[in-house]
């Protein structure tokens, strides 16, 4: 139960704020936001709060590819890819509104680089792929050109989804499961030896146990709480194509080219990635994909998919995608005690935030950890550290 009391405390805003007393005060309400807030609760964390300023799912979350990669690799470890599938599986059962697609998917090499790649891979995965000459290629997906293809591979059991409606259902479990949502930004933080208060535009939150899982706003909320990561903003791109004809494309992607694609539930032609940019002011940031891009798009949508050679610009967007030095996200504890980070999930939060969100509440429980946290530590860069940000679509960096 929550208990609303007075704190004699200067704020910028007004010399009294009403404080909200709950267990843990979760920051951001993304579709990483939302797992955590599930988890948390699951762990039998009592009085949860998703602070959200913006509407769920107006942002990166509900505009992202849609790709559940943890159906078709463990990059993490097959336990924390079993999580991922059996948590959105349950998401789908429960919510009348989300539907998985599920099929074949494709990579495609354009190059020996990439077809080295799909071969150690074929090799090494523990999920059931298959390698296909181009002949097999073109045989499979006719709709695909074949002539500049060097190798694919196809993967089994590989799954997509509306990434809008995947960050409502995991809300609506979130509500089932006791987790409140409130809509007010979190402003500044206020650390003592009773907890953390998280200031909104509203008011104040108190807890032992506060997450920041707020995206590329994770570090500028960190900084003034007294603590920092090294994260970067970068920019994730799509455009909707209309082609003259409605197609049923599976989900592919083609490294090489720094691209990937997929049919859209209204039969029209996704496709994302494009060479990241840093993004140098969050706030200010313009939703619409850049010129650059939709040329890049527009040369190579009929290379890979002649079809696509008379298709027309339906939508595109731009959003904030969050990057670290060496690819891996931060769970964990920061050195705030009881001020803890999910973030920096390198443009897979919507697969990879089930495991994320569980070694997450695993920490904060003080439970066996579903997988080793050291490589996850929010605490192994100072914070400060310059770096390059990687394509968003690029296979041979740490995969």
């Amino acid at each position: 139960m929550r208990h609303p009391v007075t704190l004699n405390r200067t704020v910028t805003d007004c010399q009294q704020v009403t404080s909200t007393h709950v267990d843990a005060v979760v920051v951001g309400g993304g579709i990483v936001g939302a797992n955590c807030a599930v988890e948390l609760a699951r762990a039998g964390v009592d009085d949860v709060v998703i602070l959200e300023r913006d509407a769920p799912a107006s942002k990166a979350s509900g505009r992202a590819a849609g790709n559940l990669t943890i159906y078709r690799h463990e990059r993490f470890g097959a336990e924390a890819s079993r999580l991922g599938r059996e948590l959105y599986e349950e998401y789908e059962r429960k919510y009348d509104d989300l539907t998985f697609h599920r099929a074949n998917s494709y990579s495609i090499a354009y190059s020996e680089e990439g077809a080295d790649y799909l071969r150690s891979e074929h090799e090494t995965t523990t999920i059931e792929t298959t390698l296909l000459s181009t002949e097999e290629l073109a045989e499979r997906e006719p709709e695909f050109a074949t002539e500049n293809v060097t190798l694919a591979l196809s993967i089994d059991d590989a799954v997509y989804t509306d990434p809008e409606q995947l960050t409502l259902a995991a809300h609506s479990v979130a509500r089932d499961e006791g987790v409140t949502l409130v809509q007010e930004a979190a402003r500044d933080f206020e650390v003592d030896n009773r907890g953390i208060a998280v200031q909104t535009t509203d008011g104040t939150y108190e807890a032992p146990v506060v997450v920041v899982a707020a995206g590329v706003w994770t570090k500028r909320l960190l900084q003034r709480a007294g603590t920092d990561v090294s994260l970067r903003a970068r920019t994730s791109q799509i455009a909707i194509l209309d082609p003259p004809t409605d197609v049923d494309l599976p989900l592919w992607s083609a490294p090489d080219l720094s691209v990937y694609g997929r049919s859209t539930p209204e039969g029209r032609v996704l496709f994302g990635g494009g060479t990241s940019t840093p993004v140098t002011d969050i706030e200010s940031f313009r939703t619409r994909a850049t010129v650059p891009f939709l040329r890049q798009v527009g040369e190579l949508a009929p290379e890979v998919l002649p079809f696509l050679e008379d298709a027309t610009l339906h939508d595109d967007w731009a959003g904030r995608v969050s990057a670290t030095p060496d690819r891996y996200p931060y769970i964990g504890q920061t050195e705030i005690e009881g001020l803890y980070v999910c973030a920096g999930f390198n443009g897979e939060g919507i697969s990879n935030s089930p495991f994320g969100a569980r070694l997450l509440a695993n920490l904060i429980t003080e439970t066996d950890p579903l997988v080793d946290p050291t490589e996850f530590d929010p605490t192994r860069f100072r914070g400060d550290e310059a770096f390059e940000i990687s394509d968003a679509v690029e296979w041979w960096a740490d995969r």
